[in-house]
């Protein structure tokens, strides 16, 4: 069989953008939990929208809260935290280190588009975002070992 045929066999009974549709949406699914996305994307929202409050207005009761790298690494932490516990398993490594890299891209676009509301870019920031991540990381990890140790009855 030529592989042109093989493909028409195989979208035989319904247009290929309702196979690529269904295909996308059942792969979403089986990777993600979906309540964990949402959590995950409000997470980011919620940073992203802080970190680009203009300087000159930022409400008082956020000034001095904690300190900026504490701020950083907590809200990337939890950003992370809900990221890998939307993850079903097994959980796929590609999916995984694309996630980790994407908020990792995030944290960078973040600090290098602050200037733009009268805020500073700060490497240190960035590190403490990072920092955020990696300690996320460890929990997960450090969780799922855990668990995988105490035998449910």
């Amino acid at each position: 069989m030529q592989p042109q045929s093989a493909r028409m066999l195989l979208y035989a009974g319904g247009g290929l953008d309702d196979r690529i549709e269904q295909m996308s949406e059942d792969s979403w699914r089986s990777c993600f939990r979906p309540r964990g996305m949402l959590l995950t994307l409000l997470a980011v929202g919620c940073v992203l929208g802080l970190t680009h409050i203009p300087g000159e207005s930022i409400p008082r009761v956020l000034e001095n809260v904690a300190p900026v790298k504490v701020e950083h690494i907590i809200g990337y932490s939890l950003m992370t935290g809900f990221f890998l516990f939307s993850l079903k398993r097994p959980v796929r490594m590609t999916l995984l280190v694309t996630g980790l890299a994407a908020l990792a891209l995030i944290g960078l676009l973040d600090e290098t588009t602050q200037p733009l509301v009268h805020r500073s870019c700060d490497l240190w920031d960035y590190a403490s975002d990072l920092t955020g991540i990696t300690i996320a990381c460890g929990i997960f990890w450090a969780s799922r070992l855990w668990a995988a140790r105490i035998p449910v009855p």
